[in-house]
């Protein structure tokens, strides 16, 4: 019975009824304003000299500033001037909001526009669908998510009185910027499971004849329901606004009209397949209907296994499974504009999907970003795409990627730094790191680094043991001083060798023992290095360390205490890891990522074009890899070496398990408790040795401190205690344009 009248009161709500609206007062058009409509598989404009294909050439407003959730909506009316007048530098035409923002937007937009009649930014305006955990969309949204029609509607005509409300914009919106809106894209990502439910559920709702679009019986439900609440959309603007303009859906390819055969089915994805634009358009309506996604390289990773993708050709010749994918989607929706309304590249050190036949999911720096954002713009326009979106204006430092979502704690902090092994902080055109007058450049110069800054050592060039060999100026092992610095984003080491030369990293064996946990824990041992009496080099009671960095020759590399290393454990190998535990084996371990999590399809039993398909084996990216090269010119750089006997490091802090450099909390988990946990550190102790190699032994050269070397043994309070300041709020950041600004811009000008 219950399920009865749910279903009858949906029934009402989809009935396409709207109350009489108030009159608005008649709009005065300003100069660039243009009527839009979609034709073919194309949208076009009207400036007033008659219809042309207009391309999208748009980018995504990310709002969430350093220090702040997209719910907080902290961009004040200085980051929207900004901002457009970036955008527009760019040579971008559309930019995409998801969700209603403050009244300050419209009103920059509108000023904007008035003001800059000659390139004007249209506006691609989202509504936001709110995620259900439980329960399903037509049954707990629909109220909801008309309600926010009615509300982003009246908001952009500039007739709003919104109360406030948490984590949603609100406030007296007097700014009539809909001269600009070019269309209507609600709805967002939604889950493949309760898609699926809504469909079960509501079964018999099967159809549906609105006043504006239509859906042939036989749809799915959840079809029908999108169908719904776009004509909603429709018939609210045009009874209150008299007006009309084109009208899409949010979605990915999870749920595109295709069935994929190798996807798992284990995290919703590609369990349903939809159509959200197989609608009719209802007169007088004429506007027209578009299907928008969001699609990327690696993600769904169909798009990486599918064996059709992978046999496609790009104009330059290369196999693209990324265009293969966007070729079958297109051919899908002949005659119909599919707009890309999320695409792009995250220039990050960590990686989470690795493609082959296409782009990885981080891994690239700021350069290669922008070298391949620019090849995927004209994958999209090679595929016969009405547009694209680019994502994002700004980098967001709240975002989270599931490799490194369970150890990013405490987890309501991760806005307050950029976490460099994390890709989805890093797609941004705008970078607000490095951070003026704190952060360290990787450039082998001394610049930035001064007599104020932390000395983990300072010593002459003399012997280091008595009774051992002089260590005359000529010698570049060794050591006369190691600085230590912090900024949000990285630990740095500055170490300075006795010689005027630049250090030779082919012919230096290095060890760099951080011990970031108090205490009797982390190894004791720092890998193979010895004495000169070949004695292993052992640290007293009280110190261990729990992270090792080695440069020998080839081998550039952050390793940490196999006994500490949670990678065995959050790659599902493993129950325990990330516990700070006492050891003495001097075994460091490289960390494996394991990538596109293909744990999941290691079950399953397919057939793709009538053959068994082999799933995918699984593949790991090491965390520890360090990159060579100067910061300037390779942000992925880890290692730079200078004239003087400079060497300067940065090590990303997820890297050494600092889980969180704002608060100097680190990983060290309670294996009692189900979930990850972690520990405030006082700081670091850092330990610095050269070395020659002697088969599979490394002989001690030189040490700062060293006078923390006692005979056999470090001395743990002899190495000075790093301990940075931590913070609570984002300190003066400052915008920088990524080269993929720049590329953008060249991209855009080729299509205007």
């Amino acid at each position: 019975m219950l399920r009865f009248c749910l279903y009858s009161l949906l029934l009402i709500a989809l009935s396409g009824c709207t109350d009489a609206p108030e009159a608005h007062p008649e709009v005065t058009l300003t100069p660039g304003v243009a009527q839009f409509r979609t034709h073919g598989d194309y949208f076009e404009i009207d400036r007033g000299q008659g219809w042309q294909t207009f391309i999208v050439n748009g980018v995504d407003l990310a709002i969430a500033k350093p220090g702040f959730y997209p719910g907080d909506l902290a961009a004040k009316r200085d980051d929207y001037d900004r901002w457009l007048a970036g955008i527009a530098d760019m040579g971008a035409n559309v930019i995409r909001i998801y969700t209603l923002h403050y009244p300050v937007f419209y009103e920059a937009l509108r000023d904007w526009n008035v003001n800059h009649p000659d390139k004007p930014l249209y506006l691609l305006h989202g509504i936001w669908l709110d995620e259900r955990e439980d329960g399903d969309y037509m049954t707990d949204s629909t109220a909801l998510f008309e309600d926010e029609i009615r509300k982003d509607i009246d908001a952009i005509h500039g007739n709003a009185d919104i109360a406030e409300r948490f984590g949603k914009a609100s406030g007296h919106y007097t700014a009539d910027a809909s001269p600009w809106l070019m269309a209507w894209l609600p709805g967002d990502e939604m889950d493949g499971n309760l898609v699926a439910k809504s469909n079960q559920l509501w079964a018999g709702y099967n159809e549906y004849k609105g006043r504006y679009l239509h859906m042939k019986k036989g749809g799915l439900p959840l079809e029908g329901w999108v169908a719904h609440e776009m004509d909603t959309v429709l018939a609210y603007e045009h009874d209150r606004y008299d007006v009309f303009r084109p009208i899409g859906w949010s979605s990915w390819p999870a749920l595109d009209p295709i069935h994929h055969p190798t996807e798992s089915p284990n995290f919703g994805q590609d369990i349903v397949d939809c159509d959200f634009g197989q609608f009719e358009l209802v007169a007088p309506y004429d506007k027209g209907i578009f299907t928008s996604y969001h699609i990327y390289p690696f993600n769904p990773e169909f798009i990486i296994y599918d064996p059709n993708y992978d046999k496609t050709l790009d104009a330059a010749g290369a196999v693209n499974s990324y265009l293969g994918y966007m070729k079958d989607l297109k051919s899908r929706h002949k005659g119909l504009p599919v707009l890309v309304a999320e695409y792009g590249i995250p220039s990050s050190q960590g990686v989470a999907h690795v493609n082959p036949y296409a782009y990885n999911h981080g891994g690239y720096s700021e350069a290669e970003q922008a070298d391949i954002v620019y090849d995927l713009y004209h994958s999209c326009l090679e595929a016969g795409m009405a547009g694209t979106v680019a994502f994002e204006w700004i980098d967001e430092w709240f975002k989270r990627t599931w490799v490194t979502t369970p150890t990013m704690l405490p987890a309501d902090r991760g806005r307050l730094w950029p976490d460099m092994m994390s890709p989805e902080e890093n797609f941004g055109i705008l970078s607000y790191y490095p951070l003026p007058d704190w952060s360290k450049t990787v450039d082998g110069k001394l610049g930035d680094w001064t007599d104020t800054d932390f000395f983990a050592a300072q010593q002459s060039n003399a012997a280091l043991v008595g009774g051992q060999p002089k260590l005359g100026g000529e010698n570049p092992n060794a050591i006369t001083a190691v600085q230590v610095a912090a900024d949000p984003a990285f630990l740095y080491l500055r170490i300075q060798f006795a010689t005027a030369k630049t250090p030779d990293l082919s012919q230096l064996q290095l060890f760099i023992g951080l011990s970031t946990a108090e205490g009797d824990v982390g190894n004791h041992q720092l890998g193979a290095l010895t004495m000169f009496s070949d004695t292993t080099l052992t640290t007293a009671q009280g110190l261990g360390f729990e992270s090792m960095v080695l440069l020998d020759g080839d081998t550039r590399e952050l390793r940490i205490d196999a006994a500490y290393d949670a990678m065995p454990r959050i790659n599902g190998e493993k129950k325990t890891g990330g516990t700070p535990l006492a050891t003495h084996d001097g075994q460091f371990a490289l960390q494996n990522q394991l990538v596109n999590n293909n744990a999941q399809y290691m079950a399953m039993d397919v057939e793709v074009d009538g053959k068994q398909w082999p799933p995918p084996p699984k593949q790991f990216h090491p965390w520890g890899k360090l990159q060579v090269g100067n910061a300037l010119t390779n942000t992925l750089a880890n290692v730079q070496p200078g004239p003087n006997g400079v060497l300067e490091i940065r090590l990303p802090w997820h890297a050494i398990w600092v889980t969180d450099p704002s608060s100097r909390s680190i990983l060290w988990d309670d294996p009692a408790t189900p979930d990850w946990d972690v520990k405030v550190t006082e700081g670091i102790r850092v330990f610095v040795a050269t070395a020659q190699k002697t088969g599979d032994h490394y002989r001690l050269l030189d040490a700062a401190p060293r006078a923390a070397v006692q005979g056999a043994t470090i001395a743990a309070d002899l190495l000075p205690l790093f301990s940075w300041a931590t913070w609570d709020t984002v300190p003066n950041v400052v915008e920088r344009r990524k080269p993929l600004f720049y590329a953008l811009k060249t991209a855009f000008a080729e299509n205007p």
